[in-house]
Order: C-alpha cells, then structure tokens, then sequence
C-alpha cells in the first residue's frame, strides 16, 4: 500500500505555487490532508506525506521515499499553471503540468497522473487519470520569512558577466534568504544597452539592486539620474567592482563636488575612483569594530586581482577593508579602501560596496561570496551586529 501509494503521489511533491502573487508565500512544510484519483479518496491516513518547499525547490517525503526537484509557476492563469520537473526519486528527469490555487486553510492541485495533458479543471473526475490534492501547513510550522529579492544587473565591458552573474546568483542565494534575478547585456562596450534605462522605476518590487556594470561612458545624465531614481526614494544597493567605474560625467580624475552632475554617481557610491594599476594579488584587511558586515571576518589574500584607487571617499561612508598591493607605499593607489558602507540621499538608502572582483576565481571564492552577503543583508536590514543573518534570513 505505501509503495503504490508513493508512485501515485511523487509527482505531487512540488506542487505549492499556486495562485498566489508571490511563490514565496507558499514557502515551508506542507502535509497532505486528502487526496482524489479518478474520483475516488485516496486513503492518506495510513502514511505521512510531507512537502517542503524554499525557493522553488521541492523535497517530497514519504517515509522511505523521497523525491526532490524544482518548478515553476505561471501566476498569469487562473489556477495556476505548474511546470514541476524531478530531479531525484524514482522518476529523475520526468516533467509535467499541474494546476493549483490556494484554499482557505492551504492549497489544493490537481495533476496528470500518466504523462497527460494540463488538467483544465481542479477536479478528478473517475477515468480521468487525474490525482487532486490538498495540502495544510504542517502542525506547529510557520511560513517562513519572505525572501528578499534583489536584481543583479550586469553587462559592459572588460568582465566575464556570462558567467559571473551565474556564479553571483548562486553564490548569494546559497547564502541568505534571496532570490536573485538577472538583467544581463552581452555587449561588451563601455556603454551597454541596459534595459534599465529609460526606466526608472526598473528597480519595483525588488528590496535591493546589485549594481556590477562596466558602463563607464553611459554619461547622459538624464540617463544616469534614471539609474539612480529608485535609490533616491531609498531601494538600498550593492556595488561592485566595475559599478564604481560607470556612469562617469565629466573628468572621473578629478574630484567631484557632491551634489553636481560631476558626482551623481560618487554621491550613491560614496566614493570615487577613477582607474587601477596591474594585476597583482591584493591584500586585504577588514577594520573591524566598523560595521557588522566584517564582524569576525579574516583577512585574506586574493589571486592577481585590480586594486581600485581613491580619489576621494565621502565623509559619510565609512570603509570596512582595505587592500594594498606591493609595498601600499602610493596611498589611494597601492593602499586603498576596497570596500566599504553608505547611506545616501534624504531617504537614506543603504549602500554597500566593493572594488574587488575582476576575475571569475576572485567572485566564486566563498571568502568574496561570504563578504558581499554580508553587505546585501546589511544593506536591507537583515543583518546583526555580530555579522550573522537575522532570523529567517539565514542558510
């Protein structure tokens, strides 16, 4: 009976997304409560079967049977439409359709059982070959906290986006509670067609933008002011790397007079560089008693990586490592600030930033990964003073 009945109901282990606006509200531990196949109940009493879902993964548990997998969901329909795909069971690689929509005290989905169709209705009708569902929070779990959402935007020139925003993306989502979506341009110039310009309510709906574009001769400034608008009204953001060396208007070696088009870009960042020396490994050292984002970090040392100078750094940002190269005897330029926090405009926006990252070794060492999660958490007010992720934010 358990084993026929683990066949029957494996495929229904990912089927959470419903019909709600947002897949992450169906995050958590879900128990079967009754089941319908071909219009009959299915006896769910004899066996416990549990959903867990985070992030649109999915692990099914029926005691010694288990799948695992992911799925997605078109929120558009109504129901929902579900594309669930099994990654490990008994059926690793099978994907198929499903409907859902939420109930009042969980969620409900209907699924083809052998290989047919999308449902057309939540019911399972006798001869329908159709598994109908219903699921309610495991007794004594919560919903766990809503991921954040940040947009990473990448594209310019000089940098392996192609890969980097895959090794980012991954990177943080394994490390705090985020979900990660890409805007990504393949143009290598300096001056990519972002989609985000022109737009500036580009940033709706997201808690934090990841600024790593190579845009340096994007120098409009009606442009750049359209980049910088949801920052004004106070979307926190993460910078990295290349970030400090976009948007420049006017002489980026010459420093800027906050407040002017010249500092548009150096007023969000806190800090204006203008260029780097050779490739060679950088020493970094974290200043703690700083911020919680280096809290009980070590120092480390990174393969040959670019060491940006300092032209100037805001008043109101405080650094929180510094790197140097060779000697470090040339302050600003062999001995600088490599990263460091910012609160910017009236609306206080939280601003963390990072010069470090050129080459795809330096952005997939965890040390770097561990660093720029601290400074996106910290950035949207989810990170501690001991440098640890809120509650609900962790991995």
């Amino acid at each position: 009976m358990k084993t026929s009945l683990f066949r029957l109901l494996t495929p229904l282990a990912f089927a959470l997304s419903l019909n709600a606006a947002d897949l992450s509200s169906f995050d958590g531990t879900w128990v079967m409560k009754e089941a319908v196949y071909d219009g009959n109940v299915v006896p769910v009493d004899a066996v416990s079967v549990t959903v867990t879902i985070d992030n649109g993964k999915y692990t099914f548990d029926m005691g010694d049977n288990q799948a695992k997998g992911v799925f997605e969901v078109d929120f558009s329909r109504k129901p929902a439409i579900m594309k669930i795909t099994e990654e490990e069971g008994q059926n690793p690689g099978r994907t198929l359709s499903a409907l859902a929509e939420l109930t009042p005290t969980g969620w409900r989905a209907v699924y083809p059982m052998n290989g047919g169709s999308t449902p057309s209705a939540l019911e399972s009708g006798p001869g329908s070959g159709l598994l109908l569902a219903q699921y309610e929070r495991k007794p004594g779990t919560t919903a766990p906290a809503k991921p954040l959402r940040a947009l990473l935007i990448l594209g310019g020139c000089c940098h392996d986006y192609a890969n980097q925003k895959q090794i980012l993306k991954k990177g943080l989502e394994a490390r705090a509670r985020v979900q990660v979506d890409i805007i990504h341009s393949s143009d290598s110039s300096t001056k990519p067609p972002l989609p985000i310009f022109g737009k500036p309510d580009y940033a709706k709906g997201y808690d934090v933008v990841i600024h790593d574009e190579c845009a340096a001769d994007v120098s409009d400034p009606a442009v750049v002011e359209g980049v910088l608008a949801p920052h004004r009204q106070g979307t926190p953001a993460v910078a990295l790397h290349c970030a400090m060396h976009s948007y420049r208007i006017g002489n980026p070696g010459q420093p800027a007079t906050s407040g002017t088009p010249h500092a548009f870009w150096f007023d969000l960042l806190g800090l204006q560089s203008s260029g780097h020396g050779p490739q060679l490994p950088v020493v970094i050292e974290y200043l703690q008693g700083k911020s919680p984002v280096t809290a009980g970090l070590s120092g480390w040392t990174t393969i040959n990586e670019e060491l940006y100078n300092n032209i100037q750094v805001w008043d109101s940002a405080v650094p929180v490592a510094r790197g140097k190269q060779g000697a470090g005897d040339k302050p600003g330029q062999t001995s600088s600030v490599v990263a460091w926090t910012h609160e910017y405009g009236p609306a206080k926006a939280r601003v963390f930033a990072t010069t470090i990252g050129h080459n795809n070794e330096t952005v997939a060492d965890p040390r770097y990964l561990d660093l720029v999660t601290r400074g996106l958490l910290w950035s949207c007010g989810k990170l501690a003073q001991d440098g640890k992720p809120v509650p609900g934010y962790g991995r």
